[in-house]
């Protein structure tokens, strides 16, 4: 029977599983205990870093927040719901940013600095290479995070495969982005003549754009809601529930809005990866601080400190730690036996991800989401390859039937 296209997929949403308590427990222990080392490293100022952290991949979780699945939705379903929140995410987001900016508003003595990049080939091809691998490791390997059969093993995989290729990145870094031809960092508010005001309203036309745009699309194609997701009515759905679109959108931009005071610089997720799988080399006797990566100081004074001297550390263990407690709290923290291809294919995207997302200087959040608010024009090069490597595995992936298979395995 066709599919009516104004009703959401499956009939109704799926029911929440009663909280894990001791995996919530040791999570809140593992809170506890990072808090305190966090202390004892830089007072207070690491210590509202971590729980800033926690409220993200509290948030996280809670908002269901995807990028690769973005696309691939526009092109399977015409459903873009989740790209108007996007754009609303990163209007708020660069509200936030400007004034930081233009007044230098920062905590604790610290000084804000954008998230611009140079643009350089190491730009481009990172970028479409890390695209690419979101799509393999997020898309065609487990459907989402969020599913249960296998979704959170394939996960592990992925995550795996991120650690060794932001570890290849960085070994890569100084031929792709030093060597090759490349231009100097360019904000749209300080090297345009706009200022932040000007470079405000330009991006803000762009998100309305956008959105209008997608909004006549959806009128056109009538697509099927988005699949519905576990909830709770009341309080519960805080803590339990899935959010609407918008009110994930919102606190994502204020949280990052907040790190941003906080530590100098907005939230990025990449360069931890990178940090910690170099320390894991340097550990057992490989050289890498002759690696050109390494070259710029402030990453070079993060490789000889311990990890809890790095604030980009301590800021993603909060967001481990909180996105493990909102898994907990749902239930949702298991794991099952996948087929070895699907376990390679999700540790090959990831591999490729991380290798691309050190190449170009960040990934979804440190290139995309603080870099587009922070009016760097790396960031939109930086969306616009990664979009085209969506499509592009996407692309491949219907080729060979991987999306199709995939999708029968999970019914």
């Amino acid at each position: 029977m066709a599919q009516n296209k104004d009703q959401p997929y499956g009939s109704a949403a799926p029911k929440l599983r009663d909280p894990q308590n001791l995996l919530t427990l040791l999570g809140v222990a593992a809170a506890i205990t990072l808090t305190y080392f966090a202390y004892q490293a830089s007072g207070l100022e690491f210590v509202f870093i971590l729980w800033t952290g926690i409220l993200i991949g509290f948030t996280l979780f809670h908002a269901r927040f995807g990028f690769a699945s973005v696309y691939r939705q526009i092109v399977e379903s015409g459903n873009t719901e989740m790209l108007r929140a996007h754009m609303f995410m990163l209007g708020i987001a660069a509200t936030f940013f400007a004034p930081i900016l233009m007044f230098d508003i920062g905590a604790f003595g610290s000084m804000p600095s954008a998230a611009l990049s140079p643009i350089s080939i190491g730009l481009v091809v990172g970028a479409f290479t890390f695209g690419f691998g979101m799509e393999m490791g997020s898309g065609l390997a487990p459907a989402s995070l969020y599913q249960a059969k296998g979704g959170r093993s394939a996960m592990i995989c992925t995550l795996l495969g991120f650690l060794a290729g932001s570890v290849l990145g960085a070994y890569h870094f100084g031929f792709w982005n030093e060597t090759l031809p490349e231009i100097s960092e360019i904000s749209l508010a300080t090297d345009t003549g706009l200022g932040y005001i000007g470079a405000w309203v330009v991006q803000v036309a762009i998100f309305a754009f956008i959105v209008v745009i997608s909004y006549l699309y959806k009128k056109r194609k009538r697509p099927p809601l988005l699949p519905p997701l576990p909830s709770a009515a009341g309080w519960r759905r805080i803590f339990f529930g899935t959010w609407p679109l918008w009110v994930g959108a919102t606190v994502l931009a204020f949280l990052n809005a907040i790190v941003f005071i906080l530590q100098g610089e907005p939230w990025k997720l990449t360069a931890a990866f990178t940090l910690w799988g170099s320390k894991l080399l340097m550990n057992v006797g490989i050289d890498v601080i002759h690696w050109e990566y390494w070259a710029a100081e402030e990453r070079l004074i993060a490789l000889q400190q311990p990890i809890i001297m790095d604030s980009t550390s301590v800021l993603n263990f909060g967001v481990i730690i909180g996105t493990f407690l909102t898994l907990t709290l749902g239930g949702l923290i298991r794991f099952s036996k996948i087929p070895i291809y699907l376990a390679f294919i999700a540790l090959g995207g990831g591999l490729l991800m991380g290798y691309g997302a050190t190449l170009s200087f960040g990934a979804n959040v440190g290139a995309y989401f603080s870099g587009i608010a922070s009016f760097s024009l790396h960031a939109w090069i930086w969306a616009s390859m990664a979009i085209l490597g969506v499509y592009t595995a996407y692309g491949v992936g219907k080729r060979l039937n991987l999306v199709t298979k995939q999708r029968e395995e999970n019914e």
